[in-house]
């Protein structure tokens, strides 16, 4: 049986070996099953998580409805207790009335101040606290409040909320029988707070509702104010209707429920007054990331199949043809704790499938298909990195984990820098870029220059993909001072693309949004790149907004505080005259427990003629450095989660070691972790630098020339 190329399975079994080629492909079995069991695991985390959020959601939105109601109800019964007392002791009505007046000025000043005061039905006249003087035809124990306090046998009596058509909230009357069982006490009860609460609690979680019904079904508070006031009881075939049948019907404090082709799982807690809090989440909505991630997993394996196929396949690399096939399927093995892992577990087969794209296309022997073939596996990894890091920076902005620098940086470097990457994308896409500054700008600015740039970046890069030849990307920026020390930079970038619809344009912020499925498909994407832009812009406390018509364009418009500085505060270092540098002759000791990272990193070394070895964990480590002469190894790549010993471990005990090179020799954090709080824990931990993976080769490069001892760094010139 021939396959491609003309090769035989017999001979592709002689010239790689049988073991070697069933290895492999167990290996990719194994991925395949590790890659299942994380998709599993994945779902299960995500359910746990929407269970768990959801009931402590309607625990504490109970717990703020009770306390609410409950310094009011208090209030009433106070105020009860006070006037039981007066009549008991044949006080004239007048005095009441004063006692209510007075009561009720001291309460609209420390409790509510749209309080209206405390009023009632007592000795036979009407009391109003606040002096409101009813018509003639008024008659008090006619009134709601009067007949169901009068009839029911609480405390306090919660009358039946309504809604006031005028302010467009809803109100209750709390009500206490004193102990003649004639008289009343009442006070009106706006619910403006609990509304509140309801559309703040509905924010924690996309997709959810927060309702408060009293015990005959109405709406008393929801997070979409347009169901205020209704009666859930009176409806038929709306979602309300399907909600309080299965309220009704239900004797738990949670369930789910299926409405239009949705599920929904409901929160339940009793609160005061006998109403209830629910927080209903829409289980679709709450499950979209996994939507994004799930088909990520499918997209790794078929990187790694590929890369599997492009080596196998090729007779002139056998040998690397192994390692590659072996290292590219082992290196996706998901970890049992694959969501809060996600950064480790998914970059580090990007890193093997990245630095093993790398290796072999340094070669110059591979065939022109097989290069073709590589530098799209390449170019589709990048790409999936992108996503991967869009998904990790929302996960750090939403979990507060995100921080933003605070470092001087060159205005005119910035420009160039985003000149350099969109000029590019508009060339490639025969579009005509044009920029221009408003002259005066600062040389220099302090803030973090890698988030600004990836929000402009963010913005013109869709500007590009949006838009078709022959259409012009405009950027301009104008500085605006604010002070003598801060300034606000003002930066507005146009575009002749499709532009959106109007619909569309307030939800374009949102994650995972786009304006129709058929985008997704022409222009790609995760949805999360204009998402990741607002929350960086809002923490730069800056502000951004667009305007845009279908059809014609899209312009959007970036303001950020910044501060200025002087350039004489500006470090210059001094130019390096020794040319460019070799870091040949370096020893290099590299902590890894995954074994094709630390062959693709030895390959890399190998190719800039540094040698390494290898430690598989991080005890090792310590021991092949504890037993080497001092100045046997010029410098530590140490992988922060290794079995046996992290690395963070590794780099105290090194530190802790009775010997001269153990206190100065370099260690490099080399590793997947790529969280700020994982930079700052390798630095107290004593390593030197942090690079996260995929391993970009230049920066380690730059990295090792800095960090190792001048004497082993020789450069182009033959200058030590």
């Amino acid at each position: 049986m021939n396959i491609t190329h003309g090769f035989k399975v017999r001979d592709i079994i002689r010239n790689i070996g049988a073991r070697s080629i069933i290895a492999s492909l167990l290996v990719f079995f194994l991925t395949v099953g590790a890659t299942a069991a994380a998709a599993y695991l994945l779902y299960n985390s995500t359910k746990e998580t929407l269970h768990l959020q959801g009931r402590v959601n309607v625990v504490e939105s109970a717990k703020e409805f009770d306390n609410y109601l409950l310094v009011r109800k208090n209030t009433v019964m106070l105020a009860g207790h006070v006037v039981d007392e007066m009549i008991r002791e044949n006080q004239p009505t007048s005095e009441i009335l004063n006692y209510l007046t007075a009561e009720s000025l001291s309460i609209k000043k420390s409790i509510d101040m749209d309080y209206t005061g405390l009023y009632g039905w007592i000795n036979g006249e009407y009391c109003d606290g606040v002096g409101w003087v009813p018509d003639e035809d008024y008659n008090p124990t006619e009134r709601p409040w009067y007949v169901e306090t009068i009839r029911d046998d609480s405390d306090v009596t919660f009358v039946r909320p309504y809604l006031d058509d005028q302010t467009g909230t809803i109100l209750t009357i709390m009500a206490e029988q004193l102990s003649d069982g004639v008289c009343v006490i009442a006070l009106d009860v706006t619910l403006t707070r609990i509304q509140e609460i309801t559309e703040q609690t509905a924010q924690h979680t996309p997709g959810s509702y927060g309702i408060v019904l009293d015990k005959t079904g109405q709406v008393i508070a929801h997070s979409d104010k347009s169901e205020l006031g209704k009666n859930f009881f009176e409806e038929s075939g709306t979602f309300g209707a399907a909600l309080i049948s299965r309220l009704t019907s239900e004797t738990g404090d949670q369930f789910d429920m299926h409405f239009n082709g949705k599920t929904y799982v409901v929160f339940v807690e009793q609160i005061e007054g006998g109403w209830q809090a629910l927080y209903v989440i829409d289980s679709d909505a709450f499950y979209r990331p996994l939507k994004i991630i799930l088909p990520m997993l499918g997209l790794f394996l078929i990187l790694e199949g590929l890369v599997f196929l492009a080596v196998i396949f090729n007779q002139s690399e056998k040998n690397l043809a192994i390692e590659s096939a072996e290292e590219a399927h082992s290196a996706n093995r998901a970890k049992t704790q694959f969501l809060s892992q996600m950064s480790h577990e998914i970059r580090t087969p990007i890193n093997a499938i990245i630095g093993l794209d790398t290796i072999v296309l340094r070669d110059e022997s591979i065939s022109p298909h097989t290069r073709d073939f590589l530098e799209k596996i390449g170019s589709s990894a990048r790409h999936l990195l992108s996503i991967v890091n869009d998904i990790l920076d929302m996960s750090r902005i939403e979990s507060g984990r995100m921080e933003l620098k605070e470092e001087p940086f060159s205005f005119r470097e910035l420009i160039e820098q985003i000149n350099v990457i969109v000029g590019g994308q508009c060339d490639d896409k025969r579009l005509r870029y044009v920029c221009s500054i408003e002259e005066p700008t600062e040389e220099y600015y302090s803030g973090d220059i890698l988030k600004l740039k990836q929000v402009i970046i963010n913005i013109l890069g869709n500007s590009v993909k949006f838009t078709d030849p022959p259409g012009e990307i405009s950027f301009s920026v104008r500085q605006e001072i604010l002070s003598e020390n801060e300034a606000k930079l003002h930066f507005t970038m146009k575009d002749t693309g499709i532009g959106m619809d109007p619909e569309f344009i307030p939800k374009l912020f949102d994650a995972f949004s786009q304006e129709n499925t058929g985008n997704t498909t022409r222009y790609g994407g995760s949805g999360l790149g204009m998402a990741i832009t607002k929350n960086i812009v809002t923490m730069m406390h800056g502000e951004i907004r667009l305007e845009s018509e279908k059809g014609k364009g899209t312009s959007f418009f970036v303001s950020v505080p910044v501060k200025r500085v002087k350039e004489e505060d500006i470090p210059h270092p001094e130019e390096n005259t020794a040319g460019e540098l070799s870091l040949e002759g370096l020893h290099i000791l590299i902590a890894e427990d995954q074994e094709m990272n630390a062959e693709v990193l030895t390959d890399l070394l190998d190719l800039e003629g540094v040698t390494s070895e290898w430690a598989k964990n991080g005890e090792i480590a310590v021991r092949m450095f504890r037993e080497s002469s001092p100045g046997h190894f010029d410098a530590i790549l140490m992988d922060m989660r290794m079995p046996v010993m992290d690395g963070l471990t590794v780099a105290r005990e090194i530190r802790k070691l009775e010997r001269p090179d153990a206190a100065v020799i370099p260690i490099i954090a080399l590793t997947a972790n790529a969280f700020e709080e994982d930079v700052k824990q390798c630095l107290q931990a004593g390593m030197n630098a942090h690079l996260s993976k995929p391993v970009d080769i230049d920066l380690l490069k730059e990295t090792l020339a800095e960090k190792t001892p001048l004497r082993r760094v020789k450069d182009i010139t033959g200058i030590r």
